[in-house]
């Protein structure tokens, strides 16, 4: 096995912590490797309002990367998912709350 093969082998990972309180994410662009395996730790504050964090193609929201459970707040979640292969810019939201936005970056 080449160096270059074993590089390849290694999964990559990305942990991201984001917050919701007063109906409004605390990042607005999140960004992480291309097909790397990204743990989202989504943080709602927002006492009795249901928030969730889902990723998108684009902004239609037609095709879907991933749709995170909803939460009411104050409440925590962490779930997991494999970001697309292929390099680009995408699209987050809380899927009640479509205000809630921000660019999802895979590089």
């Amino acid at each position: 096995m080449t160096p270059e093969t074993a590089t390849a082998e290694v999964a990559k990972s990305v942990t991201i912590d984001i917050v919701s309180v007063n109906m409004a994410f605390d990042l607005d662009t999140i960004t992480v490797p291309a097909g790397a395996e990204v743990t989202i730790n989504l943080d709602n504050q927002d006492v009795g309002i249901p928030h969730n964090v889902s990723f998108y193609t684009d902004s239609s929201a037609a095709e879907t990367i991933f749709v995170g459970d909803l939460i009411t707040g104050p409440d925590k979640v962490t779930q997991t998912f494999t970001a697309p292969a292929e390099p680009g810019s995408y699209y987050f939201q809380c899927d009640v709350h479509p205000f809630m936005n921000g660019t999802f970056v895979v590089e």
